[in-house]
């Protein structure tokens, strides 16, 4: 039996996506050489639950691969066990687990395993979303160039839903509110949004 190397998994990973290990420090809230440092140096001697958590999903791999326990993606034959995305300020971005029918779910999606899911909260894209909306993502890659659509987008504190529009301007975008008492932003630079994934299913509760 191979037993996995989390240090030479996340470095090829890494080198694969086209990101740095500064990006990916970043991405936990660490300080821009925890990761070279894991890897190169091997400090820490393991990942921490939250931060395997948080890799997990943004690579959409199992967190076995990183030290973490096995997560399998299925449980039979009909259904995937999908992460379902919880607030950044609460330590890690993955809240739980939800076992999703596998044949529904590649009719959303043909990268089944590359879907999370998240809930909406507030009422900044009403109408089109409302407080307590279930979306399901497409986790975004970082070689990926966005089109016009709806997104879950991570800040310093928080996951939130926006609608992005490409800018005329080569390399701009927009982060838009569908309710106009909320604020949008113009004229960003595509690296300045960190796009966690785009809506590519969303429901709601009938009461």
């Amino acid at each position: 039996m191979t037993t996995l190397d989390p240090r030479r998994a996340l470095d090829d990973l890494i080198k694969e996506r086209g990101e740095t290990y500064s990006s990916v420090s970043r991405l936990l809230s660490r300080n821009s050489a925890y990761i070279q440092q894991f890897i190169k140096r091997g400090s820490p001697a393991h990942l921490d639950e939250n931060d395997i958590a948080q890799l997990s999903v943004h690579f959409g791999v199992p967190p076995v691969v990183f030290g973490g326990e096995d997560v399998p993606a299925a449980t039979g034959l009909s259904t995937i066990a999908i992460p379902v995305l919880g607030p950044v300020d609460e330590g890690s971005d993955i809240a739980r687990i939800r076992l999703v029918d596998e044949a529904w779910l590649r009719q959303v999606s043909p990268k089944p395993n590359g879907i999370s899911i998240f809930m909406v909260e507030g009422d900044a894209m009403e109408p089109t979303l409302l407080h307590g909306d279930e979306v399901f993502i497409q986790r975004y890659q970082a070689n990926e160039n966005p089109r016009d659509g709806i997104y879950v987008i991570r800040t310093d504190t928080q996951l939130l839903v926006r609608r992005i529009a490409l800018e005329p301007a080569r390399g701009r975008i927009s982060v838009l509110t569908d309710n106009p008492t909320y604020p949008t932003w113009n004229g960003l630079a595509r690296n300045a949004v960190q796009i966690v994934g785009k809506v590519v299913w969303a429901g709601r509760r009938v009461a």
